[in-house]
């Protein structure tokens, strides 16, 4: 299989607003790549695409309830299979951003870390929680400024969510004292223990 025009195609079929046609390709490539993180985005916006129509996927899809089958494969310990139970709920019922966030989850427990990105950077602008993971993944990952902008997404849902502001505020100091700004050249005479005490609130 060509992932990569697997791929292309289901990215074309988004843009022309075909999202059961992306969502059937990028399926199919996640059978074979589970941890592609490209996949796992572009299916998680298909389906959300797909949320306000009559989808064609439930046909396609095992009568067997998804979900019942995820809580089962999870509880034999196999977390590929939970994941891709999780991954057919999701599609089952494109209206529930939970499921999405549990297909997430489901993903980097099994090891799939770039795929959960990819699905908690698709749900960012619907949940304020599936921004702030997309933040934390990122930033583990090294992507400061992915993390940021997610960050910054959950806190637009809600300004109130404290993890998402403390997370943003570590990062972003953490960025300031890796910076130029505070070479070692530049920092020379500079406390930096204490300067990064106050950029993290820690004096207050």
């Amino acid at each position: 299989m060509n992932l990569k025009k697997h791929l292309d195609r289901a990215e074309q079929a988004l843009e022309k607003g075909q999202p059961d046609f992306a969502a059937e390709l990028c399926d199919q490539v996640l059978d074979f790549a589970p941890g592609d993180q490209r996949a796992a985005n572009l299916l998680s916006q298909a389906v959300l695409d797909s949320a306000g129509e009559k989808s064609k996927l439930l046909g396609k899809i095992s009568s067997v309830p998804a979900s019942i089958a995820a809580k089962f494969q999870r509880l034999i310990r196999n977390p590929d299979g939970e994941a891709r139970s999780m991954r057919r709920s999701f599609m089952r019922d494109a209206h529930s951003i939970d499921k999405g966030i549990s297909w997430a989850d489901a993903l980097e427990r099994a090891g799939y870390a770039g795929a959960a990105l990819g699905v908690y950077s698709a749900l960012a602008s619907h949940s304020g929680p599936a921004a702030r993971a997309a933040g934390d993944l990122a930033a583990a990952q090294g992507n400061i400024q992915d993390a940021l902008d997610h960050y910054q997404s959950a806190l637009d849902i809600n300004p109130r969510d404290t993890a998402a502001m403390r997370s943003r505020k570590n990062l972003a100091a953490e960025q300031a004292l890796q910076s130029k700004q505070y070479s070692d050249e530049s920092a020379s005479g500079l406390d930096t223990d204490a300067f990064r005490r106050a950029a993290l609130g820690e004096d207050s």
